[in-house]
């Protein structure tokens, strides 16, 4: 697998993600790990699960090697 295809798996994730309401995504594949930053709200089993399974469809990476990492993002307003 090249760079590009890397490139490509980790977009797709991203854009679904966004596409699914979720904000600020960040998703980073490095060897056969995926770490998955991303502002989802109140965190709850539902949306972890939501999350878990888009990218392992977009990236072709097993749930046990995503790490998903939450943020809070406030206005600086």
């Amino acid at each position: 697998r090249g760079l590009g295809d890397v490139y490509k798996r980790q977009a797709a994730a991203e854009m679904l993600l966004e596409a699914k309401g979720f904000s600020d995504v960040v998703v980073s594949i490095t060897d056969d790990n995926c770490d998955v930053v991303l502002n989802m709200g109140e965190v709850t089993d539902a949306k972890r699960a939501q999350v878990e399974d888009i990218v392992k469809r977009k990236t072709n990476i097993s749930a046990d090697k995503i790490v998903i990492t939450p943020i809070v993002v406030t206005d600086a307003e």
